[in-house]
């Protein structure tokens, strides 16, 4: 079964009208600008060039010599010294072609096993750079949401410690509920202060996948996402599916038959080989004899020569290199036949605590929601009682507390939530930018313009 990824590649003609920067800028400058996809990238190809020299072992080899000399002898005999001078030129073609060489068979169809799964390894960083992308872009809201509740806090412990101030001054309180207001309020300023330094921590961890850093990147739409279970709702055919189509998968299968390929090219090491050879030589000379004897070189104008045979090679002995190498590849096969394992095993297992993580989020998300209501009536009742004497500093205090945390909360799990999305479909190898364009559609922003045109990246077949 072919698989096809769907990789979006932004055109730079493509019209957009002016907008916060989004979920799908932040993407297209990740694929332009990501050094882990680029690296996977280039790899893949790097992979793909082993396919032709390994086949150029088993294609014709050509090759064509020449030389052009000034020779020179001089022959002392019984009859005297022969010294000879002439230019000669030479001219030699030599070609070879592989008729059985098992190894170099065994090598090409590594070579492809290789080259697949290279292949199946950059699709999945395909689909990884969406989900990083998402995961970095909606840390950064986080920071900036966990920001906005931090200095909410404080600025409702600061009117609160005023408060307690002003009721001292005029004896309605005592000492302690200034004390108490103002122990909540340094308490928020420093969680302040933590709260800007990790946003700037989160913007930096963004900017190691685009390498720009944002002002302002679009929130979610009323603070809200849809609440919608995963389709299929059916946990088994999540997994099912995951194990047929999930990349990494492919690219561990890919490379268990690279390794056993390995195996047939360290046996083969030991096999005979025959090959198909042929030569050509031609000579020319251009004698100039001088001799102070009656006898005189001969030295042809012209020689020519040529043979055609069938050559064998059969190393019978290599000192142990051989079986030593072939069971060094046998170990090799074994890790990788358990590392395809080990892979099948986290894509099931992940893909149902990715599943039920969706189902528990969603319940979370709903609680949330409630819990904020009724924190928020809980401190207006608090703060009412407190007018009267009825409540003290510190149970408005606790109020507020409460309120944010079940605020700050709310925010993680919609988050998270997200991420659980696209982390399972990311499982699942189903994950493409259709889904980044759902997610967008939850943000705040004034893109009016479809995708531009998807490049299909071509998969394993299966």
């Amino acid at each position: 079964m072919k698989k096809t990824l769907l990789c979006l590649l932004f055109a730079s003609s493509v019209p957009f009208m002016s907008h916060a920067t989004d979920l799908l800028d932040i993407y297209q400058q990740a694929l332009e600008n990501d050094p882990v996809f680029k690296q996977a990238y280039s790899t893949y190809m790097s992979s793909t060039e082993a396919i032709p020299q390994a086949r150029a072992a088993l294609y014709p080899k050509l090759t064509v010599s020449g030389q052009v000399a000034r020779n020179y002898e001089n022959v002392v005999t019984a009859d005297g010294t022969l010294i000879s001078t002439y230019n000669s030129n030479q001219w030699t073609v030599n070609s070879s072609q592989a008729l059985f060489n098992y190894q170099a068979w065994s090598q090409v169809q590594q070579a492809k096993a290789s080259a697949k799964a290279a292949q199946a390894t950059f699709n999945d960083a395909a689909q990884n750079l969406i989900l990083r992308t998402a995961s970095a872009y909606f840390q950064v809201l986080l920071a900036k949401d966990t920001l906005n509740f931090a200095e909410a806090k404080k600025r409702a412990n600061k009117r609160q410690l005023d408060q307690a101030e002003q009721r001292f001054k005029v004896g309605l309180d005592a000492i302690t509920s200034v004390y108490e207001a103002k122990a909540a309020y340094d308490q928020s300023v420093a969680q302040v202060i933590q709260s800007k330094n990790n946003q700037i921590n989160q913007n930096e961890n963004l900017r190691k996948l685009t390498n720009h850093l944002y002002e302002h990147l679009s929130p979610l739409r009323d603070n809200r996402i849809p609440l919608v279970r995963p389709e299929p709702d059916d946990i088994n055919e999540w997994v099912n599916t995951g194990l047929r189509q999930n990349y990494r998968l492919f690219s561990a299968k890919y490379g268990l038959l690279a390794a056993r390929e390995n195996i047939k090219i360290q046996s083969a090491s030991s096999w005979p080989t025959f090959a198909l050879q042929g030569n050509a030589t031609q000579t020319h000379n251009q004698a100039n004899v001088n001799s102070n004897s009656t006898t005189a070189f001969f030295v042809p104008s012209k020689q020519s020569n040529a043979n055609l045979a069938i050559a064998m090679n059969f190393p019978v002995f290599q000192g142990g290199l051989v079986e030593a190498k072939t069971r060094q590849a046998q170990y090799d096969f074994q890790t990788q036949s358990q590392k395809l394992e080990q892979t099948y095993r986290d894509v099931e297992v992940n893909s149902r605590i990715a599943f039920n993580t969706i189902i528990d989020g969603i319940s979370k998300v709903k609680a949330d929601r409630q819990t904020i209501i009724s924190q928020q009536n809980s401190l207006e009742s608090t703060e009412a009682q407190f007018q009267v004497g009825t409540r003290t500093m510190v149970d408005v205090v606790n109020a507020q507390q409460r309120l944010f945390e079940a605020q700050q909360q709310l925010a993680s799990d919609q988050y998270n939530l997200i991420n659980s999305f696209l982390n399972l479909k990311y499982l699942a190898g189903t994950l493409n930018v259709n889904d980044l364009e759902e997610v967008n559609s939850w943000l705040e922003t004034t893109r009016i313009t479809g995708f531009p045109p998807q490049i299909p990246v071509d998969a394993g077949k299966k």
